[in-house]
């Protein structure tokens, strides 16, 4: 049987259980799937707690009854809302030359930061790059022969409430054993090729009601921030501006497109047996103004992070969010002067910006996975 594992992505309006493998040339098997929606959360915080624990027990009982097994373990991916990213340069010297071995990289990881807090919890380290001693620098050093070796280092750690609230939950799911991961890391690790990570990549993952930016070098993350600010507040606008409900703003958002707003022109909006029509030009400015406060977000994260970006190093956003508004890309690129693209896994039938954090966990959790672990335990013959 090919190695399986059980991944939960918690996103910021919906939680998405599933069971998956890996199939022929970078494919994935899903076995099981489920997605529900819940409240969400911002500051850090969930705005019900029991909307969350219902959508969370729920979807893992789902993707259970599809596959027909007990689920032992999964895997967490935890949204940037609820971690922090600490890097460290570090370098550890031998008495000798002598073979770098896997328990080496391990040492420098815990001498370099030997984290003991309890608001925290680490659950990523990854090396942005390896040095030896002829001053070689390399993603991995495991096999070389070197007297010393450093190294750049990035910890993902998370908040230990995040762990405290979510752990009681799929216990009472009887779900034994948990693995926590960052969401983002999962992202920028299968998003972007080793090639593109070892000079610098930037990724904006826009939800409903959150969003992360990411500055990625080698495997590490080297800058993490997450805002408030989401497909969810272009909703809101439209709906507070235009005196609509929620729903019908909803409806409304998926119809825009920016590149088109002569005067005369409507989006048209069926509901039930009623129909809306919107100012084209009206709608768009709305959006536009919308955009543009995302836009201030963005370059106050890129001011924060104090990282030369490379003008060929594009924004690359994803989520479901704004990835889906025709002429969004185009705007952002024009307001903050730096190319803007959208970026989603490249898989027949999963192709979506919204689909690329629970991808990129399947994946992630696949490459940490021992062979067949004994995630899963046979209820039927």
């Amino acid at each position: 049987m090919q190695n399986q594992v059980v991944v939960l992505d918690i996103g910021s309006s919906k939680v998405t259980a599933l069971i998956g493998e890996r199939g022929v040339n970078k494919t994935f098997l899903i076995k099981g799937f489920s997605e529900r929606e819940y409240s969400g959360f911002t500051d850090g915080q969930f705005l019900d707690v029991q909307s969350f624990s219902g959508a969370v027990k729920a979807a893992i009982r789902e993707v259970r009854e599809i596959t027909r097994v007990k689920i032992a373990k999964v895997y967490v991916g935890v949204p940037g809302e609820f971690t922090t990213v600490i890097t460290k340069n570090h370098h550890i010297a031998f008495s000798k030359k002598k073979k770098i071995r896997e328990r080496d990289l391990d040492e420098l990881f815990d001498v370099a930061f030997p984290f003991k807090g309890e608001s925290y919890r680490i659950i990523n380290r990854s090396a942005v790059w390896y040095e030896l001693d002829d001053y070689r620098k390399m993603a991995d050093p495991i096999g070389c022969v070197s007297e010393v070796l450093k190294g750049s280092l990035s910890y993902v750690l998370c908040d230990t409430g995040f762990i405290n609230t979510l752990s009681p939950i799929l216990e009472e799911g009887g779900v034994r054993e948990v693995e926590y991961v960052s969401s983002a890391l999962a992202e920028v690790l299968y998003l972007f090729e080793a090639e593109q990570r070892d000079r610098i990549c930037v990724l904006l993952d826009i939800g409903y009601i959150t969003a992360s930016f990411s500055v990625v070098k080698g495997d590490g993350i080297i800058y993490q921030k997450s805002f408030a600010y989401g497909g969810g507040y272009i909703t809101g606008l439209l709906s507070e501006i235009l005196g609509v409900e929620p729903d019908i703003a909803e409806k409304l958002k998926r119809k825009i497109n920016l590149t088109c707003g002569e005067n005369g022109d409507n989006y048209n909006v069926i509901d039930g047996d009623n129909e809306y029509n919107f100012s084209v030009k009206n709608v768009n400015d709305i959006v536009v103004y919308s955009l543009d406060e995302l836009c201030e977000s963005i370059s106050a994260c890129l001011a924060d992070a104090k990282i030369s970006i490379p003008e060929y190093v594009p924004i690359s956003v994803t989520g479901g969010g704004v990835s889906y508004i025709r002429g969004a890309k185009e705007h952002l690129s024009n307001r903050l002067n730096m190319l803007v693209e959208v970026v989603a896994p490249k898989l027949p039938h999963l192709n979506k910006p919204i689909e690329s954090s629970y991808i990129a966990l399947l994946d992630l959790a696949l490459t940490q996975a021992p062979q067949k672990e004994g995630i899963f335990q046979k209820l039927f013959n």
